[in-house]
């Protein structure tokens, strides 16, 4: 297997994904909902699979040294405006969630009981594809995604310190692909984005799976 190879065409091909995501964005902070929803059906197998590209390229890496943390000196600031700094990117697919979604039929009103008089509240209008949404998060992921593909290397150390980590805390959730279909995942899909996501799922399994190094295993 050229692995090099595999890492510098998939890269280079994610990359010009990319480009495609922010030619769909509009130029001020918010987006459309319809070109939102096209966006993400980019951006969520593209993401997939720098995940994978990243566990390739953490392939036969040894074992990192870990180091005890300091404690913070000052407390950690919570909430505020979002920074316009750009977030890491995130290493482990977001896990599935388990069991069905609760939802009210629409028009049906909540049943509660008023000891006076109740006035029904008017609803919200339904969502429609020109509602306005901010785009300022979908920059920021693109922006993320984009800086994990410039420096994969660091990435993958990146990755498997918080594996090693993981491992030494014996927290059981050590794999960065999730069980099951991948985020963005299309079944029977014949876009070019859909057989990329395929072919490096099956490699990163196979390289999550073999023998040496014995850190980066699959759980059990």
């Amino acid at each position: 297997m050229e692995w090099q190879r595999v890492l510098e065409e998939n890269r280079a091909a994610l990359l010009g994904l990319i480009a495609v995501m922010l030619g769909m964005m509009p130029g001020g902070r918010v987006i459309a909902r319809a070109a939102r929803r096209a966006v993400m059906e980019i951006l969520l197998p593209s993401e997939a699979c720098t995940r994978r590209l990243i566990v390739i390229a953490m392939r036969n890496m040894k074992a990192p040294t870990l180091r005890k943390r300091a404690a913070p000196s000052e407390p950690i600031p919570r909430g505020g405006e979002p920074s316009e700094q750009v977030p890491a990117f995130g290493l482990f697919d977001p896990r599935r969630r388990i069991g069905p979604r609760r939802r009210r039929r629409r028009g049906q009103e909540p049943n509660i009981v008023f000891l006076d008089e109740w006035v029904p509240q008017a609803r919200p209008a339904s969502p429609t594809d020109e509602d306005e949404l901010d785009a300022a998060s979908l920059r920021r992921r693109i922006a993320a995604m984009q800086q994990a593909l410039d420096d994969l290397p660091r990435q993958a150390r990146r990755l498997a310190r918080i594996i090693a980590r993981r491992k030494q805390a014996g927290n059981p959730k050590i794999k960065p692909t999730r069980p099951g279909r991948p985020p963005g995942h299309r079944k029977g899909g014949k876009r070019k984005i859909d057989a990329m996501l395929r072919n490096l799922e099956y490699l990163a399994l196979w390289v999550l799976v073999e023998p040496p190094p014995d850190w980066v295993t699959a759980d059990t």
